[in-house]
């Protein structure tokens, strides 16, 4: 009998890319890194850190969704896209309830939103 790690599912039922209109390329364009630079004295440092880095989605023109403690306190926000470009945001707002926090780029990103 096969192990776990030698089973695959056969061909004949695995997916066809052929077969859905979902555009990979379109949507990992849309995924940018983001680092941020919390004071050191901020009610969140101790906790969650003066830096933190993660990733967000651009959903709008110039308006990227990301995870809120990332940009809780922050005074600075680097937005770092696939393409090797840098550039700086500006955190808008955290949601308490959802967790998700938006972030405004200070500058055309010249992507896609998602």
């Amino acid at each position: 009998m096969a192990s776990l790690t030698e089973w695959k599912v056969p061909s004949a039922f695995q997916p066809r890319a052929q077969d859905y209109g979902f555009d990979l390329e379109r949507t990992l364009a849309a995924v940018v890194g983001l680092h941020s630079i919390v004071p050191h004295d901020a009610f969140s440092a101790n906790t969650l850190g003066t830096e933190r880095g993660g990733n967000g989605v651009l959903i709008d023109n110039g308006l990227v969704l990301t995870i809120g403690y990332l940009i809780t306190e922050a005074e600075t926000v680097w937005l770092h896209l696939g393409d090797g470009r840098v550039m700086e945001g500006h955190p808008l707002g955290v949601d308490q309830e959802s967790g998700f926090g938006l972030v405004q780029a200070l500058g055309p990103l010249g992507l896609g939103p998602l």
